[in-house]
């Protein structure tokens, strides 16, 4: 019997995280977990005794690729036999009403089911956080059915978390996640929300983010080749939008360069446009954006 649900974690090097993450997830004979250890350093990690591996319902994949957290997804999906695909990170955990969450959708029709969220500090999780990203608010604003709420849940929702996304969807339009290290997520979350015919939103709180002064996230927008693959992978996004007639929300190119302003200021985002406008990846992609825009070419 193939199970409803497979939650995928791409991990590296914080095992006792991992190990938390694991403890937070029901043992259920429905929910089947797929670990993908993503070339994690032996001095960090004990492989012998590494969490999960005596786990029922679990599986651990040993990724010697250094692929990057995408890779180790796509991995992860290669694997997945649930009927839902649900994402974590390693770092975080799922809240007790997880269980109850999973509950309610395992017969429902639509293509997601978003669900919200807690925001605490990794190293103390009694502590609640103020929030860290506008994610909350995409789901505070579908609840009360506010206009254009749908569209802008569907777009702007574009981390792999906080969401069940049935494995049909994916597998039909073979969607993965990008094999960068930054931003791996967005393109694949843009194109689950384009293209699923249906979504709705649970009110359950099942899924707490956790912060990290260590983490990819905190620490954004370091060199030029991270805002040259965090850019790409925007416009990817904004073709996308242009595609699906999505055209108000097709300003993620815009959002990455506001973000680096926000980050770094005026001179050192200058720095990152001017050290990237020359390189052929982003000529190649934005000569394909701006044909895409103005209807010659299809990308």
């Amino acid at each position: 019997m193939k199970p409803n649900y497979s939650i995928i974690i791409p991990h590296k090097d914080i095992p006792d995280l991992l190990q938390r993450c694991l403890d937070s997830i029901p043992v259920r004979d429905d929910v089947e977990v797929i670990v993908v250890d993503d070339d994690s350093d032996p001095k960090k990690v004990d492989f012998v005794h590494f969490p999960g591996l005596e786990r029922e319902n679990t599986r651990v994949i040993f990724s010697k690729d250094g692929g990057g957290a995408g890779h180790a997804r796509n991995v992860g999906l290669d694997h997945a036999q649930g009927r839902w695909i649900i994402f974590a990170d390693a770092d975080d955990f799922f809240t007790e009403d997880f269980n109850a969450l999973l509950d309610e959708t395992v017969d429902a029709e639509e293509d997601i089911v978003f669900f919200d969220y807690i925001n605490v500090l990794s190293d103390d999780i009694t502590q609640q956080l103020q929030e860290r990203v506008s994610y909350k608010t995409l789901i505070s604003a579908y609840m009360i059915n506010d206009d254009k709420s749908e569209e802008r849940l569907r777009c702007y929702f574009c981390v792999p978390w906080c969401k069940l996304i049935k494995r049909e969807l994916i597998e039909q339009h073979r969607i993965r996640c990008s094999e960068v290290k930054w931003s791996n997520d967005v393109l694949f979350s843009a194109q689950v929300g384009c293209r699923a015919k249906t979504i709705r939103v649970s009110e359950k709180i099942g899924y707490a983010l956790t912060s990290r002064q260590d983490s990819l996230t905190y620490n954004i927008y370091k060199t030029p080749k991270e805002f040259r693959i965090r850019l790409v992978e925007a416009m990817k996004c904004d073709n996308l939008f242009h595609q699906f007639g999505y055209l108000p929300y097709n300003n993620t190119f815009n959002d990455v360069l506001w973000a680096s302003y926000n980050k770094w200021g005026f001179w050192k985002s200058l720095w990152f446009c001017v050290a990237n406008v020359f390189h052929i990846r982003v000529f190649w992609t934005m000569s394909f954006f701006l044909a895409k825009r103005i209807g010659k070419r299809e990308f």
